[in-house]
Formats: C-alpha cells, sequence, structure tokens
C-alpha cells in the first residue's frame, strides 16, 4: 500500500506529457471495469436463486446515481479499449511509434464522437438534455482537471521533467520489444492480453449496447435473463457469447491487476501471497458465471 501510495505520488509530480497522462487513466478505466466485471458476475450468478432474490437486488442498477457510474464505465470502456487498440498497433507495428502523438488524437477524437452522445443518451431520462450535458463535460473534465493541476500546483516537480530529446527515436526503438517476453507463459499471457483485447473491443461493447441502449436498464428484469438464454433460436448463442465474455473479459482483468501488483508489491513473499489469493479469486468468479450460464434453467423456479 505505501509503494501505491508513492506511485501514486510519483505520477503527480512526474511531468511525463501526454504518454504519462494516456497510461494513467487506462490504468485507472482498467482497474474500475475490473470492480464492475467482479460485481456484476455477483449480481448474475443471483440469478440462480430464482426470480424474487435477482429483481429485487436491480433497483442497484435502476437509479440515477448508478446512471452516473454506468457513464463512468461507458468512459472507461471506451477509453481503455482505443487505447488498447493503440499500444497494440505500435506493439505489432513498431514503425507507427514515430506517429504516437497523432495516434493518440486520433484515438482522442474517436472516443469523443462515441462517448459524448452515449453519455447523454444514458443520462437523458433522469436528469435531461442540460443536466445530461454538465454532467458529461464535468466527467471528460475531470482527467484534464487531474493533470493541469499535477503540472502547475505546487506538488509539480520541474526538475524531473522529460524532456523532447530524441524521445521519438527511443521509442521506436524500444516498441520492437516493447514489453514483450520472448517466451514461456509470460509471452503468451503479452499475446493474450492483445488478442482478448481486440476481441473485447466487440463482445464488451456490443453487450452494453445492448442492454442499455436496445433493452434499456429500465426494461431489465429476471424475464429478460430468461428471454436471453431460452430462446429456441438464440438461447445456445447467447449463453455461448455471455461465456467468451466472462472468460475472456475477466481473465483479461485479473492479469491485469497481476501487473499491477509487480509494480507496487515487491516483496518474494507478498507478491507470492497475492498472486495466489489472485488465481483463487479468479478461478471462484469464473465458475460462479459458469455455473449459472450452464445450469440456468427457468423452469426449476416456482411459478
Amino acid at each position: 500500500m505505501i509503494n501505491a501510495l508513492r506511485v501514486g505520488y510519483s505520477v503527480l509530480r512526474y511531468r511525463g506529457g501526454i504518454g504519462q497522462w494516456a497510461w494513467a487513466v487506462n490504468r485507472v478505466a482498467g482497474l474500475g471495469i475490473l470492480l464492475f466485471l467482479s460485481l456484476h458476475i455477483v449480481d448474475i450468478f443471483i440469478a440462480a436463486f430464482g426470480p424474487a432474490l435477482f429483481n429485487e437486488l436491480l433497483f442497484l442498477y435502476k437509479g440515477p446515481a448508478v446512471r452516473l457510474l454506468d457513464v463512468v464505465l461507458v468512459f472507461g470502456l471506451l477509453y481503455h479499449g482505443l487505447n488498447g487498440l493503440r499500444l497494440t498497433l505500435m506493439d505489432f507495428k513498431p514503425s507507427t511509434a514515430r506517429q504516437h502523438l497523432t495516434l493518440f488524437y486520433i484515438q482522442i477524437v474517436i472516443f469523443l464522437l462515441l462517448f459524448i452522445p452515449a453519455s447523454l443518451a444514458m443520462l437523458y431520462e433522469f436528469y435531461g438534455l442540460a443536466l445530461g450535458m454538465l454532467i458529461t463535460a464535468v466527467v471528460l473534465a475531470l482527467p484534464i482537471v487531474v493533470a493541469a493541476a499535477a503540472s502547475y500546483l505546487p506538488f509539480g516537480n520541474s526538475d524531473i521533467a522529460v524532456s523532447g530529446g530524441n524521445y521519438a527515436d527511443a521509442l521506436v526503438r524500444l516498441s520492437s520489444s516493447r514489453g514483450r517476453p520472448h517466451s514461456g507463459f509470460e509471452f503468451n499471457m503479452w499475446l493474450f492480453m492483445r488478442v482478448s483485447g481486440l476481441l473485447l473491443i466487440v463482445l464488451a461493447l456490443v453487450h452494453m449496447f445492448i442492454l442499455h441502449f436496445v433493452i434499456s436498464v429500465e426494461a431489465i428484469t429476471f424475464q429478460t435473463v430468461v428471454a436471453r438464454w431460452t430462446d429456441p433460436l438464440q438461447g445456445a448463442f447467447w449463453r455461448m457469447y455471455d461465456l467468451l465474455l466472462l472468460v475472456f473479459a475477466f481473465t483479461h482483468g485479473v492479469n491485469g491487476l497481476r501487473n499491477v501488483m509487480d509494480d507496487y508489491f515487491h516483496s518474494p513473499g507478498w507478491r507470492a501471497f497475492l498472486k495466489i489469493g489472485l488465481v483463487l479469486f479468479w478461478f471462484l468468479l469464473i465458475g460462479m458465471g459458469m455455473y449459472v450460464i450452464f445450469t440456468f434453467s427457468p423452469g426449476t423456479f416456482p411459478k
């Protein structure tokens, strides 16, 4: 925890420019998505206990406060996905690292074109257009305000600012092996993170679009799950879709958390303890998700 606080403080003091803040927002977004996904697996698992309990707990998703969190979630999904796509491009085509700033600006434009209308649509029902626009602007401004504060408030440290130098050339040289293990488990996980990230851009965003814009959160009930998983024509497809989303998204997130732990915990004993806990956490929630996907049957519940 002390190491994590030191890293957080150093992020505020270190003036690394756009690259630093792109990394920081990406990491915070990834951890936030993992937290939401863990809670979502638990609430879907509750469907195995029948409609009464499941419908009672749905109020958590239908209040105005949760609509704010939904907007933050969409922010995280879009930013994390697009930023991951940019990094993957530079990993597999190192020459594009020379245009890393151009790629980042393109990423931001695409992000804004997707996030702003999605945010306004999600907020309109509870907050109206004017307040929805204000909330959207606040969410967008928050990382900018933090970055500006880090640059201009007293805890900023110009003594460790990054110089222009030959940064672009150095980035190109490093990109060919940037964070890429050469073999073994770490290489397989490195490759999995890139492949699963590309798949999740489609899987996660389509899932969110259907639930929030096609069905609507207000209309979701236990019967929504029944219709989705027991339809004679589409039931098998949606169960497989949700299984792929579960495995790819949760494994992607847990491995990302493992990498974060390596950054903040340097004691071999603590690392081993936390990684064992992380593996158990992965097995538990993957097992809960698979259980309800494979065994869910509305016929087992009383009418």
